[in-house]
């Protein structure tokens, strides 16, 4: 726990210095990417500081991953455009010189086959952080990768000297080219007696409590992109849960109690 919250003093200790180097050279800055528990941690940073001229983004509204905008006050009026109706041209191009998408196309032979891990593993081969990428998003014969422009074309050309995309097309292009696809989810409900974490785990893995108590004691569950080690932390509506191995859920609504008096709950699983 120690060593979270020393990460987490670091990452405030970077914004601080990010703001005032915006502040002092009247310049656009950023982050890397964040996950959305890091995103929570500067917002409530962001707060205390009062400060106004930032955006999180990602390369579209419901991406997983987005970095942090922050921009002098000469250019409020052009980001507050683009934040209410994208309509702003040195916004859109201050956010192209930050964050790019690379594109793979497949060949004919290869449609179907690759699936997100193959697309991020291959990425993670070149010595990067995870940090220096966003979401991938695949379709059968594609996938767009986002990421920092300033290792585009490093990402890029590594790709291509991989076997497995030898013979596929590798661009770097900008973010409004990105073709989204749209998340489909499976519906499950569940009945707990609480909103215990080890409730939650338990009855969407069907285990036993011994076997719930030691994948959350060996770290393979996350909520809200932090990894949680208390069996008694509470599960919230709208709380994203990662339980590796498993899968990813969207706890999404209370449906009441049952006949036993447990509570019926809706999950999303992430398909």
């Amino acid at each position: 726990m120690s060593h979270i919250k020393l990460d987490e003093k670091l990452m405030i200790a970077k914004l601080t210095d990010k703001i005032k180097s915006c502040k002092t050279n009247n310049k656009i800055v950023n982050t890397e990417f964040l996950n959305i528990y890091k995103r929570e941690l500067l917002q409530k940073e962001l707060n205390r500081l009062k400060e106004k001229n930032y955006l999180f983004f990602g390369g579209f509204e419901d991406s997983e991953y987005k970095i942090l905008i922050v921009y002098p006050e000469k250019f409020k009026e052009e980001f507050n455009m683009y934040i209410n109706n994208g309509n702003s041209q040195i916004a859109e191009t201050a956010i192209n010189n930050i964050i790019k998408a690379i594109r793979i196309k497949l060949p004919k032979e290869l449609i179907g086959k690759y699936e997100h891990r193959d697309y991020l593993s291959a990425v993670m081969k070149f010595g990067l952080v995870r940090e220096r990428m966003g979401d991938i998003i695949v379709h059968e014969d594609r996938a767009y990768i986002i990421v920092l422009k300033e290792n585009a074309e490093y990402i890029k050309n590594s790709l291509g000297e991989l076997i497995r995309f030898r013979k596929s097309e590798i661009e770097i292009i900008d973010i409004d080219k990105i073709e989204l696809k749209s998340i489909e989810f499976k519906e499950l409900k569940i009945s707990i007696s609480s909103n215990r974490l080890d409730n939650f785990v338990s009855e969407i893995c069907k285990i036993s409590r011994g076997q719930t108590e030691e994948l959350i004691k060996n770290e393979r569950i996350y909520i809200n992109s932090k990894v949680e080690t208390k069996a008694s932390k509470e599960v919230k509506l709208g709380d994203i849960l990662v339980i590796r191995g498993k899968g990813k859920f969207k706890i999404v609504e209370n449906l009441g109690t049952n006949k036993k008096g447990k509570i019926v709950v809706s999950i999303l699983k992430y398909t």
